[in-house]
């Protein structure tokens, strides 16, 4: 058994099943009407034929009672001549009087002929009527053979017939193929795909307003679902990889985080207290990677109480001075002193500060980071963290805040997907655009007293 065309959608043997189990019954249909067709065109030729051998006969009969010429053989030579049929005489008391060169079977017809009045008789390939003539004159017979029954010599209408046939055929053969193709196209393309290839099917497939574009289309739709849930899937695992993690690692890394900033703030003034300002935001951007995994990991409701989101930036450029010095980075921040929304700080804080650093890595020569919070009345609070790198890319919109997904080197895809995330868990929402100027441009909007 050849297990290749079973397997493989686009075989040939595939494709040539299909296609003759649409062919086949269109020709069988089309051939049998034809044949209908003929044998009706032959039946109908046949009636007319008798209908003339008749009239022929009455005719000659007729032409007999009223000329009163005798019923001799040369009578009835010169009739066969007129008529093209072979004419004979039966006269009382004589029998048969034929024409010249009667064959037995002719002779054998007529006997027939006799016996059947009025009737055709059919042997041997011939055919006879038997007609009388009046004044008991006795009876005229007329003879010819037998034409078959599809007579292409004079049957008129077999030659269209067989042209629409012909035709047909070739319309079932072209609608078979219009069927056919697409469907093997799509198999192939099915095949294609479940090798992991991209799935690609030609436009005018896909375009069409029948069943099969209908099938096209929504074979590409529940694919693009599929590989969605695919996606979601593997985001899933490596949530609970990742909160497995952070949930092992976030006891042994923040409790001595904490005991190094605590140390680093009891240094004395001079030097030392510059370098201990390094060494806290080194431990402090330590315990905010494994709050990003914990937050990410295992999001929880944020707790809320009045929080002012002016003091949290305020503080978060002081404590990220540093670091912002070492990459040669200024951050300028327009707000009132004070807005105060109902969230969680400590999450409002993690958003921010990721926010930030991910401004400062979009610039490594240094530049600019303009933050905006403004009050836009009915309760929302617009922030707008802008900066002056070379902005997101095409992609990197279309995907902006997705989880795990990063065009950086190195970078793990959590700190976008996490601000997104505690602006959204705040009632709010969370944008991105490349500014006309160049850079990007993220914005916040947060309303004060968040929906529970």
């Amino acid at each position: 058994m050849n297990t290749e065309s079973h397997s493989n959608p686009g075989s040939s043997r595939s494709r040539g099943g299909l296609f003759r189990r649409f062919i086949l019954p269109q020709i069988v249909i089309v051939a049998a009407a034809g044949t209908l067709g003929l044998l009706w065109e032959a039946s109908q030729q046949r009636s007319i034929d008798k209908a003339r051998m008749a009239e022929v006969a009455s005719a000659n009969a007729a032409f007999l009672d009223d000329v009163r010429f005798p019923q001799t053989r040369q009578m009835a030579e010169n009739l066969s001549v007129i008529t093209g049929s072979r004419v004979g005489f039966f006269l009382p008391g004589k029998g048969l009087v034929e024409g010249w060169k009667w064959s037995p079977e002719e002779r054998a017809i007529a006997s027939l002929a006799k016996e059947q009045e009025l009737e055709i008789a059919v042997k041997d390939g011939l055919k006879a009527l038997c007609q009388p003539i009046a004044d008991d004159r006795g009876s005229i017979v007329v003879i010819e053979p037998t034409r078959p029954l599809l007579s292409l010599t004079r049957s008129f209408s077999v030659v269209p017939l067989l042209i629409l046939t012909l035709v047909a055929i070739a319309a079932a053969f072209l609608i078979a193929r219009s069927v056919v193709g697409p469907l093997q196209r799509l198999a192939s393309a099915i095949s294609t795909a479940s090798s992991g290839a991209e799935m690609e099917l030609p436009a005018p497939i896909t375009r069409r307003k029948d069943e099969i574009g209908v099938l096209a289309r929504t074979l590409i739709n529940e694919r693009e679902a599929l590989l969605h849930e695919q996606d979601l899937r593997r985001d899933a695992e490596k949530m609970a990889l990742l909160g497995q993690l952070a949930t092992s690692l976030a006891h042994e890394i923040k409790n001595p985080a904490a005991a190094i900033i605590m140390h680093a703030r009891s240094l004395p003034e001079g030097p030392a207290r510059d370098s201990g300002a390094l060494i806290r935001q080194d431990a402090e951007q330590i315990t905010s990677l494994v709050n990003q995994w914990l937050f990410v990991a295992k999001p929880e409701a944020p707790r809320s109480s009045p929080t002012n989101l002016a003091a949290i930036v305020r503080s978060l450029k002081e404590r990220l001075t540093p670091l912002l010095d070492f990459h040669r980075c200024r951050v300028e921040i327009d707000s009132p002193d004070q807005l105060i929304v109902e969230g969680d700080s400590q999450r409002l804080e993690q958003a921010f500060r990721n926010l930030i650093d991910n401004a400062i890595k979009a610039m490594p020569t240094g530049g600019t980071i303009r933050i905006e919070l403004k009050d836009e009345g009915s309760d929302l609070i617009r922030c707008t963290i802008s900066d002056e790198g070379s902005g997101f890319s095409e992609q990197a919109l279309e995907r902006f805040g997705e989880t795990f997904y990063s065009e950086r080197e190195g970078g793990m895809g959590l700190g976008l997907a996490l601000a997104k995330g505690v602006f959204e868990s705040h009632g709010g929402r969370l944008s991105a655009e490349n500014s006309s100027g160049g850079g990007a441009c993220v914005t916040a909007i947060l309303s004060r007293q968040p929906t529970a």
